[in-house]
């Protein structure tokens, strides 16, 4: 391989990295996203109450616009009164944070020193 391979393979690399990325995160917009929705408690109690409340969720964390700030109280209302009856430091959530402990302690030891 000459020197001058180098730089292109690099070159080659980041584009790849970039388009594999784009993919990702367009993958997870059309297909993971929509799925994942009935799964993740409130996700879906949020989705209903901003198409409802005709809510701009592009414009939702921009606190200068009023629209917003009465759409995150009565979304704030809205989870408070279906809070499920396991909320809090229950055992499964206790385990779901020993988990990803657990897997950050894994993927760090498996990085290249």
């Amino acid at each position: 391989m000459n020197s001058n391979d180098k730089p292109q393979m690099g070159l080659i690399k980041g584009w790849a990295v970039l388009l594999s990325v784009c993919c990702f995160v367009y993958l997870f917009a059309v297909k993971i996203g929509p799925w994942l929705l009935p799964h993740i408690w409130g996700l879906e109690k949020i989705a209903e109450v901003v198409e409802e409340q005709n809510i701009d969720a592009g414009a939702y964390y921009y606190t200068e616009i009023e629209g917003a700030y009465q759409g995150q109280q009565y979304l704030s209302q809205s989870l408070q009164l279906m809070a499920p009856d396991q909320y809090g430091l229950t055992l499964p959530f206790l385990l779901g944070i020993a988990l990803c402990l657990l897997i950050l302690y894994f993927g760090m030891k498996s990085l290249p020193r």
